[in-house]
Order: C-alpha cells, then sequence, then structure tokens
C-alpha cells in the first residue's frame, strides 16, 4: 500500500526534530552539572577542592632521666636533626637553636617528598648552636664532615684527644644528647576529596626523636685520716694520680651513643683538683672528671676502669667503673632498670674512696649520687 505524500513529509519532520533534540541534549546535560558543582565560572559557587599537602612536624623529648620527665626545654639549647631515607643514606641535617625550637612552640616543619625516613638527633647544651660551641675553650665532640647521600655509618662524633688523653683543658665536657632510638617517618599523598567536599586542612605528620645524654660527670673525693693524728707528712694533691681508663674503644660515638668499630681507648685525667681538711680529723682530695657514656660490656674485663695510683706507697688500685656507678639504681627502688638504663639515665656520681692511715691500701667505697641537688 503506498502512503499518501503527506504522511512521508510528516515522517521526516518527526526524524528531524528527533536529531535536533538529540544535538541539545548534551549541552543541556553539561551546562546542568556545571551548574550544580563547583564553578569558576559562576562567582556564586565555589572552587572545586583540591588535594591537601602533607606537611611533617618533629620534636624532641629527653625524659630519658632518673626523674623520667620531660627536661628538654631546661637542659637542651641546641639541636641538629639527621634524616635518612629509606636506605639509610643522608636526605638532609638542619640545626635549630633553643630560640627557634621554643618559638615554634617545639615542633619544628620538615620539608619532605613522599617517602619512608628515619629520623636521629644530636643536641647540646650550648644555645649558640654547634659550629659556635667548637669555638670556646674544653674539649668537643666534633661531627664527621655530612653530605646528603652518606650513608649512616659516615656520620661520627669524634672527642677531642692526644695520643688517648681528653683535651679537657681544664674544664668539663659540654653536656651532650644523641638519639636514644631512630623513628621512623612516613609521608605519602592524602586523599582528593569528595566532589563538593569543602578544602581540607593539610595534613600533618608529627614525630618525636627521643634523646639520650652521652656525657657524664664524676666526683671523686679520696679521704685519709688527718696527717698530724696519723703521724703522715700533710694530704697533698700530689699524693694520688686519678684518671679513668677505658678498655674498649670510645673516641668515637655513632647517632645512637654506640663506640665505631674504629673507636680508641680514652683516658680521662681530672679537669679540676682540690684539697680540703675537715674538722673531724680527715683530709681529702677533690677530683672532678668528665667522661663519655659508660657502658656494661658482656665481657666485664672491658669494662672503663677507675684508677688511684697512690705516690706514697707506689700502690695503684683499680675499680671497675660502670659495675660500681650501677649499683646507684638501687636509690630508685620503685623502678626495675637495668644496670645500663640506669647508667644512660644518670649523669653525676661521687664516689669516696677511704684510705687506710698507713696509705698501704683502702677501707671502704662510698657511692652517692646527687638527687634534685
Amino acid at each position: 500500500m503506498v502512503k499518501p505524500i503527506t504522511d512521508i513529509f510528516q515522517h521526516m519532520k518527526l526524524l528531524s526534530d528527533i536529531r535536533s533534540a538529540r544535538r541539545w541534549a548534551v549541552p543541556v546535560a553539561a551546562a546542568a552539572l556545571l551548574a550544580s558543582s563547583c564553578s569558576m565560572i559562576h562567582e556564586d559557587l565555589p572552587e572545586c577542592a583540591t588535594r591537601p599537602a602533607t606537611r611533617a612536624s618533629v620534636n624532641f623529648i629527653y625524659d630519658y632521666n632518673t626523674l623520667s620527665q620531660d627536661l628538654f626545654n631546661d637542659n637542651v639549647g641546641s639541636v641538629t636533626l639527621y634524616v635518612y631515607d629509606a636506605d639509610n643514606h643522608l636526605v638532609s641535617l638542619s640545626e635549630f637553636t633553643a630560640g627557634q625550637f621554643r618559638a615554634d612552640g617545639f615542633a619544628v616543619p620538615l620539608s619532605l617528598p613522599y617517602g619512608t625516613y628515619s629520623l636521629y638527633a644530636s643536641a647540646r647544651a650550648s644555645e649558640d648552636g654547634y659550629e659556635a660551641s667548637l669555638l670556646t675553650p674544653g674539649a668537643k665532640f666534633r661531627r664527621s664532615a655530612a653530605n646528603p647521600g652518606d650513608a649512616f655509618d659516615a656520620l661520627r662524633y669524634t672527642l677531642d684527644n692526644t695520643n688517648g688523653t681528653v683535651d679537657h683543658a681544664s674544664l668539663p665536657l659540654e653536656h651532650m644528647w644523641l638519639t636514644q632510638q631512630p623513628v621512623t617517618l612516613t609521608l605519602s599523598e592524602a586523599e582528593i576529596p569528595a566532589e563538593g567536599a569543602p578544602q581540607p586542612a593539610d595534613v600533618i605528620v608529627s614525630a618525636t626523636v627521643p634523646l639520650q645524654r652521652v656525657t657524664n660527670n664524676l666526683h671523686l673525693s679520696i679521704t685519709r685520716a688527718n696527717s698530724a693524728e696519723a703521724n703522715l707528712p700533710g694530704l697533698s694533691d700530689s699524693d694520688y694520680e686519678v684518671w679513668v681508663q677505658t678498655v674498649g674503644g670510645r673516641h668515637e660515638l655513632d647517632l645512637l651513643g654506640r663506640p665505631t668499630a674504629a673507636a680508641q681507648p680514652l683516658r680521662y685525667t681530672p679537669y679540676a683538683v682540690s684539697t680540703s681538711s675537715g674538722k673531724r680529723a680527715a683530709a681529702s682530695i677533690e677530683a672532678d672528671i668528665a667522661m663519655s657514656r659508660l657502658i656494661l660490656e658482656e665481657d666485664a674485663a672491658k669494662h672503663t676502669q677507675l684508677v688511684v695510683r697512690s705516690r706514697l706507697s707506689g700502690e695503684t688500685f683499680t675499680w671497675d667503673l660502670p659495675e660500681l656507678l650501677a649499683r646507684g639504681r638501687e636509690a630508685y627502688p620503685s623502678h626495675e632498670w637495668s644496670g645500663q638504663e640506669y647508667l644512660d639515665r644518670e649523669y653525676n656520681y661521687n664516689l669516696t674512696v677511704d684510705f687506710r692511715e698507713s696509705d698501704e691500701g683502702w677501707r671502704y667505697i662510698e657511692v652517692s649520687i646527687p638527687i634534685l641537688n
């Protein structure tokens, strides 16, 4: 059956209307979507939310002491932060003085690419920073050259000495701290905000680097009965020679306060010596000795020794210093510290050695520690 010509024209017009509708459908849908989402064209609509940045914030803590309190603010004047990558190669080294990290609320910002890092730190009592502290008198722990890409083992701190004897220049060692344990920091991209969500704040990844002190002070008192009553010549600071001798290597430490493989033995001599006479028919020689970290070795034969040589009798007396001082932990019965943990927490020791009147030997030795002065 042949359709009338009018029906054919109507059918062609319908097809034309459908094609025209299809041409307008996509622009209209896109316009509707644009009108319902963020846009930079319409000022009355919010901008699209973007991926927030991930930033690092690092602070430091020194609570590894006998008080178990954070004394970082009270003790530390400057700190150096070392950042190593996942392969233990140095990425960056940054120094902060007390004024800087106090102004930042003790949390310093750190700019790093995304990745996983290990954080270490060293600190000094001087508020002038590492380089300035080297210009002052006295023996110093000097840092080896540190360049990006260096392996962890390449960085070390070496104590000034001449042929194994520490060059204290009649001054105590400046208090120094190294890393108690490394801290892992991971920075990764934040999630992309959902469509229409408000702009999120930057992501802050925080890390806290713990410190431990690696310098100690020993006050040694050598007592003897009053010279007049003992019929001995007047007590003189030359009657006894005193020093602390390390058997193992100690002159080089890594960032964890451990002796390096190349470390050599050290002799610490008193940086101050004086004599005193008391009213209780006793006289004493007072000697102050500063030394680096004491370590309880598995082999006691490798322990650091306290040595006292009597010039009156010619006899030399030695004591196992780490084992002797570690007994001070008995002053803290509520803590179950190992001997090594106590030695790392404490830093100020008093020893009294009382010699026989005939100077043929010692009668007793007393260990004491000052608590809150």
